[in-house]
């Protein structure tokens, strides 16, 4: 097991003409000098079971937001265990007199409840964005805070210290399938019980947001950060030296923009060692090729992967994601980490013109793979393109925070971290959308993030990441593990992935 980062306070430096944070590099960055994100807890496994991989981004805009009442139906159908299509009405209730969540933390007294330990699973300009949001914390209510981070073994790091009577007070749930498992065996602590007053909450997040954080109609857990996972990153410069005038639309239209810079240098890099990254890529294709409703189903417990149309989105997948298009080829792609896979984009020499992954790829590249990059010269991005249906949908990923125990210092952060100012911290790095309704555009550090709040906001629907929705213990391969076969010309058997994915289902 890696041995977790104790320290906080890493110092984050802020480019005034890029606008994005970054931080002097640290050993724990790899040769290429990216440091690893936190995404590596999709191939996590808890002690007692094997885990499907679970993925690892919202806003508030100045105008109201266009989120579809539909918006998080597969997040709150898993979260509520119900029929599908089912919402979950907004969380309330807590003990009158307690402090409202929607205003600013208070002062707690210096004792042991003076200090509080936060286990946390980013790395990267997330850690660094999140770092700032604790000492903005410890300044506002004079806790201090204990900072953990574990890259490598989260799930099991966390599953650990609760099996041994030594929870984080505070922690980022990886994944709504922990959050469900967690909820219902009394590990994560209703907000109720901590004595916060979540009544005024659902004022302050888009409609049905905060249902992701909860189990049976009880709030366990509050929206930390989001980003939209329909971004399609690339070089502006190579597109125009090898005549892609104008940004790819439509799947014809991206293959046309990807065999106009095959060799030259490259067409698309891909991280497929990182597994999230391929059922990212399964996610946006399935969404924008079958529709909603069918998205709703899969990652539900109605859903059935033997369904044909799993097998067309991989097959879709194929198209570009092969030996023709990947610099490199796909062997190398399986054994290549989705950082290193930005690098051989928006490195000086880049080796390749596309990549795909979620908004927070913007933070990486331009606050550690290269500080030179320029917005539309040297980085930007185009939404996913669209397949068939144009209607304008697309996916997000996003974290929730829970409380493991019920100390002041913990009840004490829960209540800070749903205010407009700790939204507005984490906004201003660059590295987040925030879902608050309290942070406007001009909260963010440069277009690149204004526009993917923007596209959020703007969508006709949007969904969550849905290998994230799936139960937190699959018996054997998970979906990315599959997805990694099926890129190298393997046949999947995906009834017997149904089978698998239904008994974890009915075991929750």
């Amino acid at each position: 097991m890696e041995e977790p980062v104790a320290t906080v306070g890493r110092p984050t430096t802020f480019d005034a003409k890029r606008g994005v944070g970054h931080a002097a590099r640290t050993e724990e960055e790899t040769a290429n000098g990216h440091a690893f994100d936190r995404k590596s807890r999709h191939v996590m496994d808890p002690p007692d079971i094997r885990v499907e991989g679970h993925s690892p981004r919202r806003l508030s805009m100045t105008r109201s937001l266009r989120f579809s009442a539909l918006f998080l139906a597969a997040a709150l159908l898993a979260t509520a265990c119900g029929p599908a299509g089912t919402t979950l009405p907004p969380a309330s209730g807590g003990p009158a007199g307690s402090a409202p969540a929607s205003g600013p933390a208070t002062s707690v007294e210096p004792g042991p409840a003076g200090s509080i330990n936060v286990l946390s699973l980013w790395g990267g300009s997330e850690e660094e964005a999140f770092q700032a949001v604790l000492k903005d914390f410890t300044e506002k209510t004079g806790v201090t805070v204990n900072y953990e981070a574990d890259r490598q073994t989260y799930s099991t790091t966390l599953q650990s210290r609760i099996t041994g009577g030594n929870p984080p007070d505070i922690a980022i749930i990886p994944g709504i399938g922990f959050l469900r498992r967690f909820a219902k065996d009394g590990s994560l602590k209703k907000l109720a019980d901590l004595g916060i007053d979540t009544s005024g909450l659902s004022a302050n997040y888009p409609e049905g947001f905060l249902g992701a954080g909860s189990v049976d109609g009880e709030l366990y857990a509050v929206p930390a950060k989001y980003n939209n996972k329909g971004t399609m990153w690339y070089r502006p410069d190579l597109f125009t030296e090898n005549g892609v005038t104008t940004n790819p639309t439509t799947w014809d239209e991206y293959k046309a923009a990807l065999d106009a810079n095959v060799g030259k240098p490259g067409a698309m890099a891909l991280g497929a060692k990182d597994d999230w990254n391929l059922t990212d890529w399964f996610e946006n294709i399935y969404i924008r090729q079958s529709g909603v409703e069918a998205y709703d189903k899969l990652f539900s417990a109605e859903g059935d992967w033997a369904d044909p149309s799993v097998q067309t989105t991989v097959t879709t997948m194929l198209e570009v994601i092969n030996d023709k298009y990947v610099v490199g080829g796909i062997d190398a792609a399986v054994g290549r980490a989705w950082t290193d896979a930005i690098a051989q984009v928006f490195k000086p020499e880049p080796e390749a013109a596309v990549f795909y992954e979620g908004g927070f790829v913007g933070g990486i590249a331009i606050g550690q793979t290269n500080p030179d990059l320029v917005i539309g010269e040297t980085i930007d991005w185009f939404p996913f393109p669209t397949l068939g249906n144009t209607e304008d949908v697309t996916t997000f990923g996003g974290d929730v925070v829970g409380a493991f125990t019920d100390s002041a210092g913990a009840k004490a952060f829960v209540e800070y971290i749903v205010t407009p100012e700790a939204n507005q911290v984490w906004a201003g790095t660059g590295a987040i959308v925030s879902p608050h309704k309290g942070v406007g555009t001009d909260a963010y550090p440069n277009e690149l993030v204004v526009r993917e709040a923007e596209s959020l906001t703007n969508a006709a629907q949007i969904r969550y990441d849905g290998a994230d929705l799936l139960p937190a213990g699959i018996a054997g391969e998970g979906l990315g593990a599959l997805l990694q076969r099926a890129i190298a010309g393997d046949t999947i058997d995906w009834a017997d992935y149904q089978t698998r994915v239904k008994a974890a289902w009915d075991a929750e």
